[in-house]
């Protein structure tokens, strides 16, 4: 089956409004005129934008798509965060479990959270201090205590 470009189908249809036989252009141009018509209809429906790019047309819900795809996205959206808090619960478990297994490490334990947040606040990320220390079940009041003495401990070797 033949394809024709966009432009060439605007060019066939502008013709046609303005005027001239569906039959005779049919016969001119060597293309059916259930063809021709169904052109027409379709920028009848929708304007000249209805008339689409040759190919198989795009997908919903692939980049570019229509606004079709927004729920598709939102679905897919909730899907990851779903994920993401399933994620962060067995990450807390296993923190959890780790504890316990090894409670006279507990302050190793949280010097390395807080270590872990202290680097991450000066990669400037989107995460306060207050979200890091309940995502690992910390004091936030422990962690800037720990702040404190470190700062303390780094002015005494300084001062060596």
């Amino acid at each position: 089956m033949r394809s024709y470009s966009r432009e060439f189908r605007l060019q066939v249809v502008r013709r046609i409004l303005d005027g001239e036989k569906v039959p005779a252009l049919s016969q001119e141009l060597g293309i059916h005129r259930k063809l021709l018509y169904e052109w027409m209809r379709r920028v009848s429906e929708g304007g000249e934008s209805n008339l689409r790019e040759r190919g198989r047309p795009r997908k919903v819900g692939t980049a570019g798509g229509t606004s079709d795809s927004a729920p598709l996205q939102i679905a897919n959206l909730e899907r990851r965060v779903a994920h993401q808090q399933l994620a962060i619960e067995f990450l807390q478990r296993c923190l959890g479990a780790a504890r316990k297994v090894a409670p006279q490490l507990e302050r190793d334990c949280r010097d390395g959270i807080f270590r872990t947040i202290e680097a991450m606040m000066q990669r400037e990320i989107e995460l306060s201090v207050e979200t890091m220390c309940k995502l690992a079940r910390v004091a936030r009041s422990g962690y800037y205590r720990y702040l404190r003495i470190s700062s303390a401990e780094t002015d005494i070797k300084r001062a060596r």
